[in-house]
């Protein structure tokens, strides 16, 4: 038999023993939902339009609730693509291919064996988390998942290999993924926690290019983390208000209600992953005899390492106060969950015909996905309340453009507003109450437009942004009106769009 004999008879159960396979169909997966993305609609979701909206300039910093690295990265392409629509969508996607090989990656090393580490990979998007959320919105919190992912990835490195590339390696994915988010820093914490609980590991730690690591990823945060205190966003603050007695309310109840809470938002993270898992694999989730001290290690490192997380996140409830917790706030403890139930499932040997059934399921519940998204999209717009998506941008801006506005600087009532006028005009400098004029770029000339959403007077807030950082009032508007059109594939649903009108270079000396 030949070999292209040999090639036609391969069916996809035999391509996820190759790794350049899993890594072309996790590059497949992220493709399709960026060409779902592109098609369904022209405007900018929330996180979109807040990288839109930021994405005007480079700065340090720009708010103390996100650090900066997803907006570097998004001001790059925007820079680099003249505002290319589709190449700031292609952003989100190309990072979560990333993270997704390298979570791969990571599974490969730590299951050792390249199926199995597919379907850890097809577990963890076997989420409503992973697999839906990332997917409609939360820019940010792709990022974080990646460099999560590359931090699992690079972990394993440092305590299989150990080269100083890796520890170099480490020392940029920890300095990146602390500006990803700040809760990226609880994985590295509880990874460190466990692999000084395992002696194994332990022994393989090389002091001096740790301490070199450490170091260079104290130099990469210290930029903006001297930002921050230089602008009052210093987490000194918190310490502060706490140590004077101005914290959370010391109550045994709170502290109930928070861990009550912490623990379902982890349950929910896995959902319905992990009601798939038990009934496939059940002999996995017994006691196991467990000979290979290797896997012996590994399951150690990760169940401490998720149970140091989750110890970490209940800091939260004790001295912070915090009793709401979000399923999507839980990657930082999660996401080595399918990784491990994985290597479990292998060390028990399961049936291969189960681990068929779990690669299906994990196909249906892609396409699932793909086809809600479509599904949702298409008839939402006939009875959403958050109507930014359906926004008929073009429409509002030809009104706009009509009145006497073709460039210059645009006061938006609320971000996701403000994002999605940058996106109708990118020559214009558009900003929002809330935040310093200067993180919005530099003046530009041209007349003021206020524009906010819904037919009623403009909001308070932007009113006073505007005297405050202008000193203009809306008493010298030269016009104001209003845009009521159609919302985006509905022909019932109406939005109106309201606007003020300022006489040129009256907001651009700011």
């Amino acid at each position: 038999m030949t070999a292209a004999t040999k090639r036609k008879r391969r069916d996809i159960w035999s391509d996820l023993a190759e790794p350049s396979s899993v890594v072309a169909f996790l590059a497949l997966y992220c493709a399709v939902h960026f060409l779902v993305r592109y098609l369904l609609s022209p405007n900018f979701t929330l996180d979109e339009s807040e990288q839109m909206l930021f994405g005007q300039s480079l700065q340090w910093g720009y708010r103390f609730r996100h650090p900066p690295l997803i907006t570097w990265l998004s001001w790059g392409t925007l820079t680099a693509t003249n505002n290319s629509r589709a190449a700031f969508f292609l952003l989100k996607y190309v990072i979560m291919a990333g993270g997704l090989a390298a979570y791969f990656a990571a599974a490969r090393i730590v299951i050792r064996d390249t199926r199995m580490a597919a379907l850890a990979t097809f577990g963890l998007l076997t989420t409503f988390v992973m697999g839906w959320l990332p997917l409609v919105d939360l820019m940010h919190t792709v990022l974080l998942a990646t460099m999560l992912a590359a931090f699992l990835w690079v972990g394993t490195h440092v305590l299989t290999n150990g080269s100083p590339r890796d520890y170099l390696l480490l020392a940029a994915i920890t300095g990146l993924g602390i500006l990803s988010k700040y809760v990226f820093l609880v994985l590295p914490v509880a990874f460190a926690i466990g692999v000084a609980l395992t002696p194994r590991f332990r022994a393989r730690i090389k002091i001096g290019p740790l301490i070199l690591a450490i170091v260079l990823t104290l130099a990469i945060i210290a930029p903006y983390v001297w930002w921050s205190y230089a602008n009052e966003y210093s987490l000194f603050t918190l310490a502060k208000t706490i140590t004077k007695g101005q914290g959370p309310e010391f109550s045994p109840v709170n502290w109930l209600i928070g861990t009550g809470d912490l623990v379902w938002a982890l349950i929910s993270f896995g959902l319905p992953f992990i009601v798939i898992f038990p009934l496939l694999y059940w002999r996995a989730c017994k006691k196991l005899v467990v000979t290979d001290n290797d896997d012996l290690d590994w399951l150690r490192l990760y169940e401490i390492t998720m149970l140091a997380g989750m110890l970490m996140m209940l800091v939260a409830v004790f001295f912070i106060g915090t009793e709401a917790f979000k399923a999507r706030w839980m990657h930082q403890v999660a996401m080595p969950l399918p990784i491990y139930l994985f290597l479990r499932a292998r060390i028990a040997g399961v049936n291969d015909r189960n681990n068929k059934i779990f690669a299906a399921i994990a196909l249906v519940f892609a396409l699932g996905v793909v086809g809600a998204r479509v599904g949702v999209y298409e008839t939402h717009a006939k009875n959403c309340k958050e109507c930014r998506e359906y926004w008929p941008m073009k429409t509002y801006a030809r009104a706009f453009s009509r009145a006497g506005f073709d460039h210059g600087t645009i006061l938006a009532g609320t971000y996701d507003l403000g994002g999605n006028l940058r996106g109708v005009f990118p020559q214009a400098r558009v900003v929002t109450p809330g935040y310093p004029v200067q993180v919005f770029g530099p003046p530009v000339s041209g007349p003021c437009l206020l524009v906010w959403d819904g037919d009623h007077a403009p909001p308070k807030d932007l009113t006073d942004y505007l005297a405050a950082n202008y000193a203009v009032t809306i008493k010298d508007a030269t016009t104001r009106g209003d845009v009521n059109a159609a919302l985006l594939t509905s022909k019932t649903h109406r939005n109106t769009m309201n606007y003020i009108l300022i006489q040129k270079g009256r907001c651009s000396g700011t």
